[in-house]
């Protein structure tokens, strides 16, 4: 992030933090209204358009009709409706002005590096976004194990992060924004930080306008 300490927070504690900011955020509703256009990726734009086609359906069955997705179908699902989640936080926050630097066009949500990279509105903070998604409507999205240490300085810098380095960003160059989607509930809630281990909870979407709070002290 800009103007990261010289601390190293561990992942636990990254981690812990930032379920304890989760849970201080106000939860804002989706409406279907604009979850419907993010259902249908463009084709052109996949690596395997007929079987991405074939899980949206799912997905645009359960989400439009109530409609439960078959259980030979469910773990293939999953990562085709972390990728409509990522759609429409990245949606969403084009809404506000946000500018989108970098998201994954495969139409699957690979897991293999930040979500989304975006500029906010006043065009001075890049912000790494991770997006977490579920349709179990008893819980809450998880968030990654400690063991993947998500959102950690080395976690953003490592080779494998692609947005990160096809940007030629560190993890000194962005803030940090973890949102979790709840197809289930039709909820959201999200919270950011200027310093991985001090994320702050999103209590009111005025606050996606102008991202000062972040580095207010208490």
């Amino acid at each position: 992030m800009s103007a990261h300490s010289e601390r190293l927070p561990t992942p636990g504690t990254i981690r812990l933090r930032t379920l304890q900011a989760l849970r201080a955020s106000a939860q804002f509703d989706i409406s279907l209204e604009s979850v419907a256009p993010l259902l249908a990726a463009a084709p052109n734009l996949l690596h395997d358009p007929q079987r991405v086609a074939e899980i949206e359906q799912y997905i645009r069955a359960l989400l439009l009709e109530g409609t439960a997705i078959p259980e030979h179908a469910r773990w293939s699902t999953l990562p085709v409706l972390g990728s409509v989640a990522e759609a429409f936080v990245e949606s969403m926050l084009i809404d506000f002005g946000w500018q989108p630097l970098y998201d994954d066009d495969a139409g699957y949500s690979a897991g293999h590096g930040v979500d989304l990279l975006m500029l906010d509105p006043s065009l001075s903070a890049v912000v790494a976004i991770e997006v977490k998604s579920t349709i179990q409507r008893t819980r809450w999205p998880r968030l990654a194990p400690t063991r993947q240490a998500q959102m950690t300085p080395a976690w953003l810098d490592s080779e494998t992060n692609e947005g990160m380095r096809g940007l030629a960003l560190s993890s000194g160059d962005v803030y940090l924004m973890l949102v979790q989607v709840h197809l289930g509930r039709l909820k959201w809630r999200a919270c950011a930080a200027s310093e991985p281990d001090a994320p702050k909870p999103l209590n009111d979407r005025e606050q996606l306008l102008d991202l000062a709070w972040l580095t207010e002290r208490a």
